[in-house]
């Protein structure tokens, strides 16, 4: 046989035996042996070092992703897995090609990460890192958790040869949980991760703010002394922690809804529910993530709706005995039907003017000084001299407000028909102030002093005002009226205790009633 031809057969065979480590890869591993190496700084695949062939043979026999930056100048070498996620901008011409003129938009990323590896400054770990590429003809925001790792190699200069690259996609990833979260805060959820085989509880930025927690990366503590969940449940219901765990393992979906102390001392209503992740073959709960949005607004506002449902069958009793004590008595005064729809709607007006002054405060309350107010409107002009009205800021509660405006109204109508505001030289003063010498409970004095009107003479009968002093005010307020008949005005003093006051005072402010 032809010596020539026999040194080509044993070239030929020495070239294939020297791709040996190219075996297999699918597509990648065939275009890296079918590739013209010559005019890559990597040089022809028989001069490479042992730690690149056995680095190239790992990266192509391989289903997940990876990536070799190789050389002084980063020539790129990739197999098929990473190719599906470069786009035909990239793949196939940049095998072999320099580094920076492949990534050349990103460079700036990944360039300064390339050389610390390099120069021997370890490896480097990102997770869910954006990096922006083109791919497909456009520019996209690309989601990889990667990690960068030295490929020793003995005859490189610095010992390190070049750079695996070994990532994962996580765009996806990515984008649904920016859903999720943004989900959440639409409805202004928060969640948490419990892994009950680890022990360990991974908490979100929101969750932790809303429960006042400060944790490292957001990772806490499952069972035992530590468990921060646990330690925050309010004392009368951290017993509602073990029947959640009961019903995790029952069923995928369980509702929860519990308060929360925080570490400043405010109680907050949570409510959601809870989704098992993972099972046991027993099918024992092992995973689950906890939804929750904080109710506390809510909670106020169904104990108020409580409150004021209470209150409203509460009111309505004592209003209709109210109107029906008005009733009674107008009609025993009078004489003709006429007279008794005139004096019993006045009344029932007067009766009208506080309620309304108790529904625009729901019900918390009536302001002394601006119940007198709209009970003497009706009988005085606007800013008049002839009434003088002083007294501390008082808030009477509901009851206290109902009897003392319809006192107020039956004065002014008297005031009006026979006393100083009969006359326009008359004057009236309004005046009230705590007494800081009583017993306690301390009484609150209320004065209604007239001056300059027509000669004053005692009623001849018992009328409404009577049973309105010692009915409504007197019994039903636990105070007492004393009316002084004086010929020079009438004057009517009303002593209560003040637990018929919203908040009690602590300081005497005013004196000058007594």
């Amino acid at each position: 046989m032809n010596e020539n031809v026999l040194d080509g057969r044993h070239a030929q065979a020495a070239e294939f035996a020297a791709l040996d480590f190219m075996g297999g890869g699918g597509e990648m591993g065939a275009l890296m042996r079918a590739h013209d190496w010559s005019s890559s700084s990597i040089g022809p695949p028989s001069n490479w070092s042992q730690s690149l062939r056995t680095v190239v043979r790992l990266m192509l026999n391989t289903g997940h992703p990876m990536y070799i930056f190789w050389g002084a100048d980063s020539a790129c070498l990739y197999n098929d897995a990473y190719r599906r996620s470069i786009g035909p901008e990239r793949h196939p011409r940049s095998l072999g090609r320099p580094g920076r003129e492949v990534w050349h938009e990103i460079w700036d990323i990944i360039g300064p990460q390339i050389e610390q590896v390099l120069s021997g400054g370890g490896a480097t770990w990102h997770e869910d890192h954006l990096v922006p590429i083109t791919r497909y003809g456009r520019r996209e925001d690309v989601y990889w958790t990667y990690s960068y790792s030295p490929i020793d190699d003995d005859t490189a200069p610095s010992g390190i040869g070049g750079v695996l690259v070994i990532c994962t996609e996580t765009t996806q990833k990515v984008i649904e949980e920016q859903r999720l979260s943004g989900a959440l805060r639409a409805g202004q959820l928060v969640h948490w991760e419990t892994d009950l085989i680890t022990g360990t509880r991974t908490w979100t930025q929101e969750a932790m703010a809303l429960f006042g927690l400060s944790l490292v990366d957001g990772r806490g503590h499952f069972g035992g002394d530590a468990d921060e969940f646990r330690l925050a449940l309010h004392s009368e219901d951290r017993y509602l922690a073990d029947g959640f765990y009961e019903l995790a393992d029952k069923q995928d979906w369980f509702p929860v809804e519990y308060r929360i102390r925080r570490p400043d001392g405010t109680v907050r209503w949570l409510s959601g529910g809870g989704q098992v992740l993972a099972r046991s073959a027993e099918g024992k709960a092992q995973r689950l993530i906890n939804v929750v949005a904080d109710v506390s607004e809510r909670k106020i506002a169904e104990e108020r709706i409580k409150f004021l449902m209470g209150e409203i069958i509460h009111r309505s009793k004592n209003l209709l005995s109210v109107v029906q004590a008005i009733a009674s008595q107008t009609g025993r005064t009078v004489d003709t039907f006429e007279e008794f729809q005139k004096r019993f709607t006045q009344r029932l007006q007067g009766l009208a003017a506080s309620h309304d002054l108790l529904v625009l405060r729901d019900w918390q309350g009536a302001p002394l000084k601006e119940l007198v107010r709209i009970q003497l409107d009706p009988f005085t002009e606007p800013g008049s001299e002839r009434v003088s009205v002083s007294g501390p800021d008082v808030l009477l509660r509901p009851e206290a407000a109902e009897a003392i405006g319809l006192a107020l109204h039956e004065l002014a109508t008297n005031a009006v028909k026979y006393g100083a505001l009969s006359v326009p030289v008359g004057r009236l003063t309004i005046s009230w102030a705590f007494e800081d010498r009583s017993p306690e409970p301390r009484q609150l004095l209320v004065n209604w002093i007239e001056r300059g009107g027509p000669a004053v003479t005692p009623p001849s009968r018992t009328g409404f005002g009577h049973v309105v002093f010692e009915r409504l005010v007197t019994q039903s307020l636990n105070g007492s009226v004393a009316i002084d008949f004086a010929t020079d005005g009438l004057i009517w003093k009303l002593s209560i205790p003040t637990t018929n006051l919203v908040t009690e005072p602590t300081i005497v402010t005013n004196r000058s009633a007594h």
